[in-house]
């Protein structure tokens, strides 16, 4: 059970998320369940969130925004559907066929893509949309709410009647209106309404031309609003009528409110599901806007987050236009179990300290993480914090007294695998009995089986985390020349606090900041010297460690790249000697072709008249033609195994071992053992171990041609090299220029984006001294401007002299 109290919740500002994600959700039912997410209780729910919002990540890059912003919240609709008798409004009923329409449309939506997303599409598939209520209700009510003509036969001749009805009561009045002696007592040439009876307005002096009931008058007297004699009786139908036509509404309303009450329990459950799919969705959405991870989620082991981010800092830096946050490595219960951050206030030690805590919060409540995806949190058995100035004027609590208060409460909930995060470790009272106190409260919070992260500026504690097997120092950095944190975390170091030059920044007069400073030094401890002096070593060593490392890097960067030079230049000789062969076994084919003709002709009436001899030397010189070209394949065995890179020199006659291809050493052999040989078609690399001298050889040098496996169709007329690193584009550009020439492409086009210019550059630095090409420039804007360079390959012959 994972245990989270309100007040770590509240101290690494867990309210801030839960709105975030809130502000994002479609519908009222989601935002109010997105404002109760919380960690949840057991590593599979967990998982199971993760996993559902990376499926619907994936499904808002394929599909439209989803309908949840038509989902209303209809709860309290249904529930007062419930009771018989009850007859819901139109409003009412229109609000949940359209909330049952946007269900169905969601859950269509998710199934056409349900190999992407299959756990969505399992909660999904239980949304009913009820498509026979939903018809219903339209049949029977407009998008305006209004209750239509054809909900049912009888409110269709209702109406009927009533519009025929008006229509007489309108053509009776506007006689009136019209008639030439009553003109001098009409008020005004309408038709209207008052007490729901149609009337017209007149004069106070109507009485003696007209009789009628005065429904009506205007405030100042002068308009008297009458039902005349001749309509009271019409107007009185006219309420019978419209009393006929609610009663009807009612029960149309009454019948459609029952079909409601059938179904309620289902409707209420595929709205749960719903807002529930919307609750993803913002998930998902929050998770895009930040660029967040889906990170391993372990039952146990270490908390290691790459590259992290707090992800209100990161959001407040993107609405700033900043163009990127500097990230913290972290990394705890691997080798240590307690990590003391230490440096100078605003240095972004509680930064450091809430993101790691908000971080491990979010992961547990199964959300994406603003860090790298190789990021390890495992599933803490709870999560405990006392961070921030918790001083409490009403409860009479300094701010010591209120920390003591709090970590009292952590003390008594840490169990084995709690997350424990302390703020100022031991600040608020004396230093050497604050520090005393705090190192006592790491042993504990040990003792007890917890992973801890603490800030403390307190020395003792600094050097004791130095002696303690199972503590770890740790620093965050700091500019003192703009006094902003860098906000990146040192494993390994203790910082300073930088108190003296942090108050000469912000003005503090020199003569204070000086004496200051002799005191420091005539009263400076053996104990702070013993760190400075430490963390000056550590320091120093720290660079030789990033040296050493870049190093290693660079040095394993170029074995690879010779290593796979290597492979490569095997892999082509392979493919040489496949070719050799296969032009050998087509030659030998051929000769045991004509050698079985010649015999037939010497068994044949008309070989008889040749002589003997003749057939013999025709068999003579096709032996001879034969051995001549297995000759390449053959002779190279009784030579020495292989040529030393120390007696390889540019311009020396080799064969390359297994195909018989003879060619012209070029340059120096590689540290990695490759020979680059120039032959007829090109130039190849080859391991030094696959070539023979041919020095002192009488033979021929001319070696026959070779029909390489790669065409036209293999081979195109442009290379994307976008997405590739230095080296890989490298390998790839080089190994295409030499399949280009091949297949005898004159021009061709390298993609390299325009980007940070390392790809273009690259390719330019290869390009330069490549022996096959003869020029190359980037490409104008019709040609797609500087993210692209064309290449001039030489032809064939024009090759091989000019690298002569």
């Amino acid at each position: 059970m994972n245990q989270v109290d309100q007040h770590t919740l509240e101290v690494l500002e867990w309210p801030a998320i839960q709105a975030r994600i809130a502000a994002k959700a479609g519908s009222p039912a989601g935002r109010e369940l997105a404002q109760g997410i919380h960690p949840l209780p057991t590593l599979e729910e967990a998982r199971k969130v993760r996993n559902e919002i990376e499926e619907f990540r994936a499904l808002l890059a394929r599909e439209a925004a989803l309908p949840f912003d038509q989902l209303f919240d209809i709860r309290e609709s249904v529930r007062r559907s419930r009771p018989e008798g009850t007859i819901l409004t139109t409003l009412d009923l229109v609000r949940i066929a359209t909330s049952l329409e946007a269900a169905t449309t969601i859950r269509r939506a998710i199934a056409r893509l349900k190999d992407l997303c299959p756990q969505l599409h399992a909660i999904a598939s239980r949304l009913d949309g009820h498509p026979d209520l939903v018809e219903a209700i339209h049949a029977a009510i407009d998008a305006a709410g209004e209750v239509k003509d054809t909900a049912s036969r009888r409110l269709s001749q209702l109406r009927l009647r009533l519009h025929e009805l008006r229509n007489l009561i309108h053509a009776r009045l506007q006689s009136l209106l019209t008639t030439s002696s009553l003109q001098p007592y009409i008020a005004e040439s309408l038709v209207t309404i008052r007490n729901e009876r149609y009337v017209i307005p007149v004069k106070p002096n109507y009485r003696t031309v007209l009789k009628g009931v005065v429904q009506d008058r205007s405030i100042s007297g002068a308009t008297i609003f009458l039902e005349p004699q001749e309509i009271v009786e019409l107007n009185n139908h006219l309420r019978l009528l419209q009393r006929s036509e609610e009663e009807e509404i009612r029960r149309v309303l009454a019948a459609l409110t029952a079909s409601l009450r059938s179904k309620a329990d289902t409707v209420l459950s595929t709205m749960l599901l719903a807002a529930e799919l919307d609750v993803r969705s913002a998930a998902a959405q929050f998770a895009d806007t930040l660029h967040c991870a889906p990170v391993s989620l372990k039952d146990a082991g270490p908390l290691v987050l790459r590259e992290a981010r707090h992800p209100l800092l990161l959001e407040q830096m993107q609405a700033a236009g900043a163009s990127r946050t500097i990230p913290i490595d972290l990394r705890l219960g691997d080798g240590f179990d307690a990590l003391l951050i230490t440096g100078p206030n605003t240095g972004g030690k509680t930064v450091a300290l809430k993101t790691a805590g908000l971080l491990s919060l979010m992961a547990q409540a199964g959300l994406h993480l603003p860090a790298s995806p190789d990021s390890e949190i495992p599933f803490f058995s709870g999560v405990l914090a006392d961070i921030g100035d918790e001083q409490s004027i009403e409860q009479s609590l300094s701010t010591f007294s209120s920390h003591i208060g709090q970590i009292r409460r952590i003390l008594g909930a840490t169990r084995p695998g709690t997350l424990v995060l302390l703020d100022e470790l031991g600040a608020g009272t004396d230093p050497v009995e604050g520090a005393c106190l705090g190192i006592a409260i790491l042993e504990a919070l040990l003792e007890r089986g917890a992973l801890i992260v603490s800030t403390t500026h307190l020395d003792a504690i600094k050097a004791y985390a130095y002696s303690h097997p199972r503590i770890e120092n740790g620093c965050v950095e700091f500019d003192l020349d703009t006094l902003r944190p860098l906000y990146k975390l040192l494993i390994g170091l203790s910082g300073r606090s930088h108190g003296l030059a942090i108050a000469a920044r912000v003005g503090l007069p020199p003569n204070v900041i000086q004496r200051a400073e002799r005191l420091l030094g005539e009263g400076r401890d053996p104990l702070r010297l013993l760190l400075e002096q430490l963390e000056t070593e550590q320091q120093r060593l720290a660079i030789e460690r990033e040296a050493l490392t870049h190093e290693a890097a660079e040095t394993a960067k170029a074995r690879n790249e010779a290593e796979e030079r290597r492979a490569s230049a095997r892999a082509e000789a392979e493919q040489l000697y496949r070719l050799a062969v296969q032009q050998t076994e087509g030659a030998v084919a051929d000769a045991r072709a004509e050698i079985e003709r010649l015999l037939r002709e010497f068994r044949s009436a008309q070989a008889r008249d040749q002589s003997v001899k003749e057939v013999r030397r025709h068999l003579v010189d096709l032996e001879r033609q034969a051995k001549a070209t297995l000759s390449d394949v053959i002779d190279s065995e009784p030579m020495t195994s292989g040529v030393g890179a120390a007696s390889v020199h540019d311009g020396q006659e080799v064969v390359i071992k297994g195909i018989g291809q003879r060619g012209i050493v070029t340059g120096k052999p590689s540290p990695a053992g490759i020979v680059e040989i120039r032959l007829p078609l090109g130039k190849v690399r080859v391991p030094l171990e696959a070539v023979v001298s041919r020095s002192g050889s009488g033979k021929d040098t001319t070696s026959r041609p070779i029909r390489l496996s790669r065409t036209k169709e293999d081979v195109k007329s442009e290379l994307n090299l976008i997405g590739c690193d230095a080296t890989e584009a490298a390998r790839r550009l080089d190994q295409y220029v030499g399949d280009a020439f091949v297949i005898g492409l004159p021009t061709v086009r390298i993609v390299h984006g325009k980007g940070s210019g390392i790809l273009r550059k690259t390719v330019a630095e290869l390009l330069q001294d490549h022996p096959l090409v003869e020029s190359f420039r980037i490409a104008d804007y019709r040609e797609g401007g500087i993210g692209v360079t064309i290449v001039e390959l030489y032809p064939h012959g024009a090759s091989m002299s000019g690298a002569a």
